[in-house]
């Protein structure tokens, strides 16, 4: 992992030392002109309890605001009881929780998702919005686990790379999948954004894990929201759920401070 930090230029990351030794550390990511996500925060056991895990943090943000950041993200494992409350002390605002969700790619043909293309960037976006009924719905999850805005400019992107797919109901899309790269790619077909109706989620579901074997990967996997709708769902098609590895996403917006 630390190889894969130092070669990425749009990281940052902030180190806190005693008598030149590193006792506490931190990583800023800047995913966009405006959006950052914050990550890693570590204290050496000896020294915590001290603030210093706070400096670390409001070093973080003093970095953002210095880049021009309007928003920063961060999730934290919601059996890290002890880092909420500090979240909230810091102004963050939470928009759900996200948990991991994995089922083994299948021998057999998709049969229900169409790959969309360029051309169909309006309809697609479109449908998104029709999705996306709260803040955390328009959010789409890159390099594994950073979620960021989904935009127009991101959409059209991964269009062109033919990472949309969707399911239609006659000329309307009832659902739609954007896949997402990992940070350290492991064979997994990453999903980046999924939204849709309670049928055509089903359909994708099902559907992703014929996609992923056709694709050459092991595994359909990813961060997806935690709601009563989408658990079922998923669990009727085979996908297992990671309770344990449940995280709490956090934004906070910096034309506040």
């Amino acid at each position: 992992m630390w190889d894969l930090w130092s070669a990425d230029l749009s990281g940052h990351i902030l180190v806190a030392d005693f008598n030149g030794q590193p006792i506490g550390m931190t990583r800023l990511v800047q995913l966009s002109t405006t959006e950052g996500w914050w990550e890693a925060l570590r204290v050496d056991r000896a020294y915590r309890r001290q603030g210093i895990g706070t400096k670390l943090i409001n070093a973080a943000l003093d970095l953002s605001h210095s880049l021009g950041l309007t928003t920063v993200r961060a999730c934290v494992s919601v059996a890290n009881t002890s880092m909420h409350p500090l979240m909230n002390q810091q102004g963050f605002k939470p928009l759900g929780n996200h948990a991991v969700y994995s089922a083994e790619a299948t021998d057999s043909a998709p049969t229900a998702l169409k790959q969309l293309r360029p051309q169909d960037c309006e309809r697609v976006w479109a449908t998104i919005n029709r999705f996306a009924l709260e803040e955390g719905d328009r959010l789409f999850v890159v390099r594994g686990a950073k979620w960021q805005s989904l935009t127009p400019e991101i959409l059209a992107q991964q269009l062109k790379q033919g990472w949309v797919w969707g399911v239609s109901n006659g000329d309307d899309l009832v659902s739609l999948f954007i896949r997402s790269q990992m940070e350290n790619p492991d064979g997994t077909f990453w999903i980046g954004w999924l939204g849709g109706t309670q049928t055509g989620l089903s359909l994708a579901l099902e559907d992703l894990c014929s996609l992923a074997y056709e694709l050459k990967f092991q595994s359909v996997g990813g961060f997806l929201p935690q709601s009563n709708s989408l658990l079922p769902l998923a669990k009727a098609v085979g996908y297992q759920i990671f309770e344990t590895s449940t995280y709490r996403i956090y934004a906070k917006s910096l034309d506040e401070t």
